[in-house]
């Protein structure tokens, strides 16, 4: 080759066009964008060498048949890991891990320096950790490659980019600190190699939201059919998250306040003053993003919403990846599981992370056992990229009972107890010393116009609609579960809503799907024993505009019934302490006082899940990621023939029958008639498995997706979902 390190080393086969981009060539775009998005998240040298080494072992005679197609099967990403561990060794650490998977994942460098100073010292072709050969093998190989590169960039230099372990606060920290980096060189290089033209984004134009917002307000204020006192309320704590946003400071924050007193906006005016890079809106679930949405269209001309339920054109899919947008609403599963996962798609979007205001809505939703290590990431956030995040609830968790967090936010609304008091709407009836029979609940419920009962289990819910069934006219009854699939669920809130703002008949049985943050006023509710928060979230939908002449009446009972009461054990174990409590002295949960009691008493006993910790203790992104689950994933999802998008079912049907298969934009696009499901012998029996379709001659891959089997579509109804056959106490199956 004339002395290989004077060869040209390409980096990818020719375009339409014929030209060949060279190494030299693509790693220098890369280096260039990855240390502009690093300076951001203060890592801008570090990103810029790891861009520079990244596609290192594109220098190979390896590497270069796989472009002319006599070779496939070959890693070049752990080759640049290797040249940077013979330059730095350990010091080097989070720029090895970010070059080694670039392209199939973070691993620890413990779990790769093996085989790092094997492929080194030996000439043998080496099996890398990723599976595939490694490009270079031996010191002659590498010895001409690093020739090569430095004929190329003369004056590459890594110092300076020592991070020693003092500097994280946490394990979590360093973790991140690893990611934002992989985040940086990953979105470059994905960039660079699908020749987007990435822009500076331009700086949001916070002043004019801020006077959209005020005036969307002082709309509102003109249609308000709730009482002069809350509205007076509201406009002051409106005013004092704008006081706390307008300070500009990064930090940690609390909002804690009552349901109903206009936390939505109040957040808002917050997040706006800040005047940030963007604001990231976090709610925990889909329905809370819609309702958000729709009231934020009101106020915010561009408003980018990640979630599972999103149709993505290819332009609305790269957004999706990037995070690029100035606002973005999301799940509390896509922010939290970008945190923590080890891919370079899930990383890719860290970076723009950095410098924004991320406001977790509704935050008492955090997963138990996951928690301790969600807030230590959160944290570093705050102490090294420039976030502000705020946690607000109307149940703010007590965190600093925690084991081994440091957690020391400023309360935004330090008045909250006088908040407390002055929005008595409801009061609490509690029915806990024996059980009471859906049967009597129902007979109630018979009684009222406007009445909720919110209950742990499906099954419960089943039993109490079917007993409202036969005591009321249908169409003043409503059944809200997951077995409704999301659009279906939606428009059933719709209903509602316009019921009871017209003061026709309506009663509601629903299990927790309906809790939180969903706008709805009932004058009675019922709510099945549960922790401490989902009870005060149940008594937010009584009376919530405190409309009615006296407080709104929330009964707190337990379920007469067969089997578990709890859909799991930390469930239970939260409604237990409220039991606990009652037997001590009423709670009043318009105390924050109590509250903070509460979780004193929740968290006491609180660990973090066992193997999480470990892996995170050992440094393995793998690990970590397998253990850092939102979703539980024995979960099926099932489409289901939902009447209101029968074309989209139809659809799916056509897809299936002309390829087998389907493609993952399609599941995409069937979110909003999908059902997830735990049953999977019923999945079998009566949905079809779907497959996505295979690659490089392999089988067609399971998608985790199911659709119902057309002889079954009478099992999914407009009164109550998807119901599979089950055989109830008197024998009758249906």
């Amino acid at each position: 080759m004339n002395g290989a390190e004077n060869a040209i080393y390409f980096a990818k086969s020719p375009d339409a066009n014929g030209h060949r981009e060279t190494v030299a060539e693509h790693l220098e775009k890369v280096a260039r964008w990855a240390g502009t998005f690093g300076e951001e998240t203060g890592q801008q040298n570090a990103a810029r060498v790891a861009g520079q080494i990244h596609d290192f072992g594109k220098y190979s005679r390896a590497f270069q048949e796989v472009l002319v197609g006599t070779r496939h099967g070959v890693d070049h990403a752990f080759p640049g890991a290797a040249f940077l561990y013979r330059a730095g060794k350990e010091r080097l650490r989070a720029i090895i891990e970010a070059v080694n998977g670039h392209h199939d994942g973070l691993r620890s460098l413990e779990a790769i320096k093996p085989e790092m100073l094997e492929n080194l010292r030996t000439d043998r072709v080496l099996r890398c950790p990723s599976g595939k050969d490694a490009s270079l093998n031996g010191g002659g190989e590498y010895e001409t490659a690093i020739r090569a590169f430095f004929r190329d960039f003369p004056r590459f230099s890594k110092t300076d980019l020592v991070m020693s372990k003092e500097a994280f606060s946490s394990q979590e920290g360093r973790m991140l600190y690893t990611r934002m980096l992989f985040s940086c060189l990953v979105d470059a290089d994905y960039c660079v190699s699908a020749a987007m033209a990435v822009e500076e984004p331009k700086a949001p134009s916070w002043d004019a939201a801020i006077q959209a917002l005020n005036d969307y307000r002082l709309s509102l204020g003109r249609d308000s059919k709730a009482n002069a006192g809350l509205n007076a309320l509201r406009d002051r704590l409106f005013d004092c998250c704008g006081e706390a946003g307008s300070s500009g400071k990064a930090g940690l924050y609390t909002l804690t306040a009552p349901t109903g007193t206009g936390k939505t906006l109040a957040l808002l005016n917050f997040a706006l003053r800040q005047k940030k890079r963007r604001i990231i809106i976090v709610l925990p679930f889909l329905s809370l993003i819609e309702q958000t949405a729709r009231e934020y269209a009101k106020i915010l001309p561009d408003i980018f919403e990640d979630h599972s339920q999103r149709e993505y054109d290819d332009e609305y899919r790269e957004f999706s990846a990037r995070w690029d947008p100035p606002f973005i609403l999301t799940t509390s599963v896509r922010f939290f599981e970008a945190l923590f996962r080890w891919k370079p798609g899930d990383c890719r979007k860290l970076h723009n992370i950095a410098g924004s205001v991320i406001v977790f809505d509704e935050a008492q939703s955090l997963p138990g056992a996951l928690t301790g290590a969600t807030l230590r990431a959160v944290r570093a956030l705050c102490d090294r990229y420039g976030c502000s995040v705020v946690f607000s609830t109307a149940t703010q968790p007590n965190f600093a009972a925690l084991p081994n967090l440091e957690w020391q936010p400023v309360e935004i609304c330090p008045w909250h107890s006088e908040l407390y008091a002055s929005l008595r709407r409801t009061r609490v009836e509690w029915r806990v010393q024996e059980p009471t029979p859906l049967k009597t609940i129902a007979e109630e419920m018979a009684q009222l116009d406007s009445v909720c009962c919110i209950v742990n289990l499906r099954k419960h819910a089943k039993r109490l609609f079917r007993r409202l069934k036969k005591l009321c006219p249908k169409e003043e009854i409503f059944f809200l579960t997951t077995d409704l699939c999301p659009e279906h669920r939606s428009a059933q809130i719709d209903c509602i809503r316009e019921r009871l703002r017209a003061g026709l008949p309506c009663r509601v049985v629903s299990t927790q799907c309906i809790e939180a943050g969903v706008d709805l006023d009932f004058a009675r509710m019922y709510r099945a024993l549960a922790p401490l928060e989902a009870i005060i979230q149940a008594a937010g939908r009584c009376n919530r505009n405190g409309r009615l002449a006296e407080n709104g009446l929330v009964v707190v009972f337990v379920p007469e019934a067969a089997g578990r009461l709890y859909p799991s054990a930390a469930y239970g174990k939260g409604a237990m302490r409220v039991k606990e409590m009652l037997e001590n002295g009423e709670i009043d949960i318009h105390n924050a006082a109590h509250i903070a009691e509460y979780y004193r008493r929740l968290f006491r006993d609180a660990r973090d899940d066992e193997k999480l910790t470990d892996a995170i203790a050992r440094g393995s992104y793998e690990d970590v990621s397998q253990c850092y689950q939102l979703i539980d994933d024995r979960c099926v999802q099932v489409i289901v023939p939902y009447a209101g998008r029968r074309e989209l079912f139809e659809e799916i049907q056509q897809e299936l029958q002309r390829t087998q298969c389907v493609t993952p934009q399609l599941l995409q696009r069937a979110a909003p008639i999908t059902v997830s499901v735990y049953d999977r012998d019923s999945c079998e029996r009566f949905a079809e498995p779907l497959f996505l379709p295979a690659r490089r001659g392999q089988p067609p891959r399971p998608s985790g997706y199911c659709i119902l089997r057309p002889q079954y579509a009478q099992l999914y109804t407009e009164e109550m979902g998807l119901q599979w056959p089950e055989e109830e106490e008197n024998g009758i199956i249906f």
